[in-house]
């Protein structure tokens, strides 16, 4: 992939994201982490699941309320729905949603920074290895 990638683009994976790195910081004045960490801060979940999916639902709105009466976070929330819709292949089911937000509270993932760093660990292993391909 990294060739391939390489012979489309002219530059390494690695290259383009650094590429787009400071693109953004030249825009916004912030890097990915902080752009992205200030977006769902700045966001309620209701106006994240509607950025993403269009409308938002009864069930989607007890689902955040759930989420909530756990103690958890909307900028957790906001990573939670973001992890979901990424890594899930069957959806926002809210049912399923609801027990990885009890997972993450049971497992002290109640902060932003937390919880971006369980994503990225999650990604990293479920990422094949060079030298499996």
């Amino acid at each position: 992939p990294e060739e391939r990638f390489q012979e489309i683009h002219g530059m390494t994976i690695e290259e383009w994201h650094a590429k787009l790195e400071v693109k953004l910081k030249d825009e916004t004045g912030m890097t990915s982490d902080e752009w992205y960490v200030n977006k769902v801060t700045a966001t309620t979940p209701f106006d994240f699941i509607h950025e993403r999916y269009g409308t938002v639902t009864e069930d989607d709105k007890k689902l955040v309320k759930d989420l909530q009466s756990l103690g958890i976070s909307d900028g957790v929330i906001n990573i939670l729905f973001d992890y979901v819709a990424i890594f899930s292949k069957v959806g926002m089911v809210h049912p399923l949603v609801k027990e990885m937000g009890e997972n993450w509270h049971k497992g002290n993932i109640l902060t932003v920074e937390k919880a971006i760093n369980f994503v990225r660990e999650e990604r990293n292993n479920t990422e094949p290895s060079m030298k499996d391909l």
